[in-house]
């Protein structure tokens, strides 16, 4: 072969057809062509074709369409090579190459999204995604355009793409079945993320924190599992953070081939709200519900200024309440409810102002008097003490909070009467105070209030619950109500409806 300004394309076997996957330029003088690098044994040289890219004898790189996506796209060192043929990522490759309208080539600028694209669909089971939707206010239906059609990526169900790049999945609630692959994390301008209701099973692929641009990240209602990667806490441009409710006891679900696939799963684990987290100082808003979470809450929680919103109800998270949490001055909703908080509410929790629902409920260890600034929380809507050991007496004070919907403080210690101030509250539509120590009667002002919101036109509902049932010792109530819509018995916990 005559070695000079002449190029000669690499051709090799795919799916038994041969096929060119690189160009080279012709090597130096000194290299002795007879041997051919170890990537270049058993292939063929053929004369040179426009619709490859170039092999470099300097680089050793050779980067046709499969080498392309090999060096590009797939992770922890996978090959195709290696693959069975009905991998995910082989299946994806076949449609590329032998399936696909577009007839991408390896320079096309959209070969790797493309392929990642469908990598999803085949990892996923797109085949049981919906097809169309109804608008119900009109009857009609809409066609979604599928996954692995023939048309522009961009335009395919949930997808969103600036200037042909892809920044946004939205697949939420479209039957979606399977593990999520890690080369997700080659669409590297993705900004949103949600796969979020789903039969996402597995764990969270460790690459995910190489999505540096990501602002929106929610697998809510899914089955993963598994402890969270700690590259999460790389995701310094997330905005919201969504991995609530991923317990699934007992579950299945459907495969487009009818196969029954068991994706039951204790929730995600980890240590998510240490010190790590003030990594992700855009954060507005962290919602974990119903998983296995654990470890404490940071000081350096103090870090996320912009937080409005952390949820991290039903968990095993075991400390007491950082009293740098009262740093959170956007924060509007505070849930750390069914966890194993100890201690007291941090003194300073009046600095929370814009804070509009706070609820502790189900720890149990938590105690002490409940803090004067708690009563300075002027935008409090939702205050849920449920089923705690807190103690002392509601101050009057507590008729500052003029914008509070609901008080639950049922299952405490708390002892005294009920302020007459309570009824300063006109916007009162839920009370329970029933298994406490308050006695007394209900003031009057608080029962005017059932002449404006504290009322339901449900007979069953318990919108005002005390312990004003007669006992089966003393037959006298421990706290008399003329307007309470369901008495208990103080001793026993019995409860009934009261027909008023």
């Amino acid at each position: 072969m005559a070695i000079g300004s002449t190029t000669v394309s690499i051709y090799t076997k795919v799916e038994n057809k041969w096929r060119g996957v690189a160009e080279i330029d012709p090597p130096p003088l000194s290299q002795d062509f007879g041997k051919k690098p170890a990537l270049l044994r058993n292939i063929v040289l053929v004369p040179s074709s426009s619709n490859v890219h170039r092999y470099s004898f300097s680089t050793g790189q050779c980067l046709g369409l499969e080498g392309r996506l090999e060096i590009k796209v797939l992770q922890r060192g996978a090959t195709f090579s290696d693959m069975d043929a009905d991998d995910p990522r082989k299946l994806a490759l076949n449609w590329i190459l032998n399936e696909d309208g577009m007839n991408l080539s390896a320079d096309s600028e959209n070969l790797n999204q493309r392929y990642v694209l469908a990598l999803l669909a085949f990892s996923l089971d797109s085949e049981a995604w919906p097809h169309y939707w109804t608008n119900n206010a009109t009857g009609a239906e809409y066609v979604y355009i599928d996954w692995l059609s023939d048309t522009d990526e961009c335009t395919w169900l949930g997808v969103r793409c600036s200037e042909g790049v892809v920044v946004a999945i939205e697949l939420d609630d479209s039957s979606l079945i399977g593990t999520l692959p890690p080369e997700i994390c080659t669409l590297e301008n993705l900004e949103i993320l949600d796969l979020s209701s789903n039969c996402l099973y597995g764990t969270i692929p460790s690459e995910i924190g190489l999505l540096s641009n990501l602002m929106r990240l929610d697998f809510k209602d899914d089955s993963l599992s598994g402890f969270i990667p700690d590259s999460l806490f790389d995701l310094k441009s997330l905005v919201q953070l969504d991995l609530s409710y991923n317990t699934n006891y007992g579950g299945n679900c459907t495969g487009s081939n009818g196969k029954i696939i068991e994706t039951t799963s204790d929730g995600l684990e980890g240590r998510i709200l240490e010190d790590k987290i003030e990594n992700l100082h855009y954060l507005m808003d962290i919602d974990v519900t119903d998983n296995y979470f654990s470890g404490t809450i940071s000081p350096k929680i103090s870090a996320l200024k912009n937080l409005e919103r952390l949820v991290v109800d039903n968990n095993v998270f075991k400390s007491s309440i950082p009293n740098e949490i009262t740093s959170l001055e956007n924060i509007r909703e505070l849930w750390l409810s069914l966890n194993y908080f100890t201690g007291e509410i941090p003194g300073n929790i009046g600095n929370l102002q814009n804070l509009e629902s706070f609820s502790l409920w189900g720890n149990e260890d938590l105690t002490g008097s409940l803090p004067e600034s708690l009563y300075d929380l002027a935008n409090l809507e939702d205050l849920n003490l449920y089923r705690n050991t807190f103690t002392g007496s509601i101050s009057s004070k507590i008729g500052r909070l003029t914008k509070l919907k609901q008080l639950t403080l049922a299952e405490n210690k708390f002892n005294g009467t009920l302020p007459s101030e309570l009824g300063l509250c006109e916007n009162l539509e839920f009370i329970r105070i029933e298994s406490t120590d308050i006695s007394g009667t209900v003031p009057s002002e608080v029962c005017s209030l059932t002449s404006k919101h504290l009322f339901s036109d449900d007979v069953n509902e318990e919108y005002f619950k005390a312990d004003c049932l007669p006992d089966d010792v003393t037959h006298v109530e421990f706290i008399v109500c003329d307007c309470c819509s369901s008495c208990c018995d103080h001793i026993t916990q019995q409860c009934a409806i009261l027909d008023r």
